[in-house]
């Protein structure tokens, strides 16, 4: 649950057209029911990528679990850095196996957990509407709403973390959907 930036940022903008406002002020009532009173709101969210665990392989002692060690001078980001490898295999190395019973070495439990992070997440969703104004005291509002509006996958964590697989650190999904586009009045 560890997001070490996290930014939302959200607004509205009146649109400067129509009566009353700085572009088309004195309109007539029929170009003002077209042009005026269009507002836009919107709401931008970005997060860092959370944290990924790199285990071992093969586990160097009995039930204790393990993580990999990072190689050093080792960039973990290095390579394609895309959905097929987020991570670089040659930057993580198994740790050394467990010797003895009782032993006081604990370099066979491998390096600290969580080496390195998954792919970050930055989200808009907007809206554009209208009030048409029916009498003094009411009005009807049209809107029309996005969510995903710039329609861009945002990745799951990567998948396959044993760094001797072929597949290793590979992205197979969305942690969103696709843009939606919805009308209300």
């Amino acid at each position: 649950n560890d997001a070490t930036h996290v930014v939302h940022v959200s607004g509205e903008y009146a649109l400067p057209f129509g009566r009353g406002r700085q572009f088309a002020s004195t309109s007539n009532r029929m170009v003002d029911a077209v042009v005026g009173g269009w507002d836009l709101n919107y709401i931008f969210t970005y997060q860092s990528g959370q944290p990924v665990n790199i285990g071992c392989p093969t586990a160097t002692t009995s039930d204790f679990g393990c993580n990999a060690n990072l190689v050093s001078g080792q960039d973990p980001y290095a390579g394609p850095h895309n959905v097929t490898q987020w991570l670089n295999p040659n930057a993580f190395a198994e740790p050394p196996k467990a010797a003895a019973v009782g032993q006081t070495d604990f370099s066979p439990l491998g390096g600290k957990a969580d080496q390195a992070r998954g792919p970050g997440f930055y989200n808009l969703d907007s809206s554009l509407f209208k009030n048409f104004t029916t009498s003094r005291e009411t009005f009807v509002q049209f809107r029309l709403e996005t969510f995903n509006t710039l329609n861009h996958p945002q990745f799951n964590q990567p998948g396959q973390l044993n760094f001797t697989n072929k597949t290793f650190s590979s992205i197979t999904g969305a942690r969103n959907g696709y843009r939606i586009v919805q009308l209300a009045g």
